[in-house]
């Protein structure tokens, strides 16, 4: 029987041994294709929140891996640096953190001399980086900076169009390649329209870090038990990956839940209600900031999804783009930047919310508590201030919804037919109990 503190699964921090690393085998290689080029390409890592960004930059910049990879010492520096938090960075401090890192990671002496001076000076400017990056070249030495939180670079005004000019121009002349990772496309999170307008974030090639496929689940899965007296059978696998969805955050927070009630007193009949209950507290705040930064169409979206997915199997009830773009015109634009996010995930043209955790949690937050609905006579004031008049025969669901979701609520009825309308609405409020 395993011991308690024993567990395999943990989520909270990112994955530092590489020997727990896994997952991301294409987008490996894409990034590593592109340092191994003689052109030394940067990429731009794209990915939410927890999706395992910082893992993989983890992963690159550990000297064995980087090594096995190609990347070998005597010709690469990988030198990682995480700017989360660094609301009021300068680029002095920036380029005097990128010197201090780099000369850590170098083990050529007279690059590292050459850092030294350059860090010595009062100040300097992008001539003094240009010779640097020049002696590196000389060396036959090629700089990688992997680059976490980048936004908060791109969105700080201390760094003008001339800071990405530079920048931009060091990696393509000067031997110096660029990973950033960022939540978001990088020319999205820009503080001004100049700094958008730059040719920096032509150099990229994006890397979009989506969910686990199942394959990949189970990899990680059987991976992480195969050292312990502790096996998942094929049913707890598929319910950690129902739960976690493909995002490795999650499934590693199932994982962790699901060892917990096995090695605990609990029937066999009563470990996946604890899993389920544990695990959806958990991952409650992680979901409200998901849904926090979706635009309305984006929610509309999600929620037009899981109307199909509530109703009986059809033609005209699968979660394709077609029945999704009759119930909301946008659905095939929201489709693919919610794929991109790992919010919703496709099968076989099939789309889905990832997990049936965040399922649970958008019919909840969306669906006002017994007790709390607004009355019938709220209902009309609205419908009559916003001019809803449309939704007349609908209005007896909306006091089931919470009133700040009424407007998207509403946007999503009035783009389909009544009866369906109201199937959907009442199959979303029944999902609950």
């Amino acid at each position: 029987m395993m011991e308690r503190g024993s567990n395999p699964f943990t989520f909270g921090n990112p994955i530092r041994d590489p020997a727990r690393f896994y997952g991301r085998k294409q987008e490996i290689h894409e990034i590593v294709g592109r340092l191994l080029s003689s052109a030394l390409e940067s990429t731009s890592i794209v990915g939410e929140r927890r999706i395992g960004k910082t893992s993989l930059l983890n992963y690159l910049s550990n000297p064995d891996v980087a090594t096995s990879l190609g990347l070998t010492s005597d010709r690469y520096s990988l030198v990682y640096i995480d700017f989360q938090g660094l609301t009021d960075i300068t680029p002095q401090r920036f380029w005097r953190r990128v010197l201090e890192k780099m000369g850590r990671t170098i083990a050529d002496r007279e690059v590292v001399a050459a850092i030294e001076q350059l860090r010595g000076q009062h100040e300097f400017d992008l001539f003094d980086l240009e010779d640097l990056f020049e002696a590196s070249i000389d060396r036959r030495f090629n700089v990688v900076l992997l680059l976490d939180e980048f936004e908060y670079i791109t969105q700080n005004p201390n760094f003008t169009a001339d800071f990405f000019g530079g920048l931009r121009a060091l990696a393509m002349h000067h031997s110096l390649a660029l990973v950033p990772a960022t939540r978001r496309e990088l020319v999205d999170l820009c503080h001004s329209e100049e700094v958008k307008g730059s040719p920096f974030f032509n150099i990229f090639a994006n890397v979009v870090l989506r969910p686990f496929a199942r394959e990949e689940v189970d990899e990680l899965v059987e991976g992480y038990v195969g050292g312990t007296d502790l096996a998942f059978t094929p049913q707890e696998k598929e319910f950690v990956f129902r739960l976690g969805g493909g995002h490795p955050f999650f499934v590693q927070m199932a994982g962790h839940y699901l060892v917990e009630g096995k090695i605990s007193a609990l029937r066999q009949d009563e470990v996946e209600e604890f899993v389920i209950s544990n695990f959806d507290q958990q991952a409650a705040p992680h979901y409200s900031y998901l849904w926090s930064h979706c635009s309305e169409n984006e929610r509309i979206t999600l929620l037009a999804t899981l109307a199909l997915s509530r109703q009986k199997p059809s033609k005209k009830t699968i979660a394709n783009v077609e029945n999704l773009s009759r119930l909301h015109p946008r659905a095939h634009l929201d489709v693919d930047s919610l794929g991109r996010r790992g919010l919703l995930v496709e099968r076989d043209g099939t789309y889905a919310l990832f997990s049936s955790s965040f399922e649970r949690w958008v019919s909840r937050e969306i669906t006002a508590p017994a007790g709390e609905e607004e009355s019938q006579a709220s209902v009309e004031q609205w419908l009559k201030e916003r001019g809803r008049e449309g939704l007349e025969r609908v209005k007896g669901v909306l006091p089931r919804f919470r009133k700040k979701y009424w407007p998207v609520i509403g946007d999503l009825l009035r783009e389909i037919s009544i009866k369906f309308a109201v199937e959907s609405a009442l199959e979303l409020v029944k999902f609950l109990t």
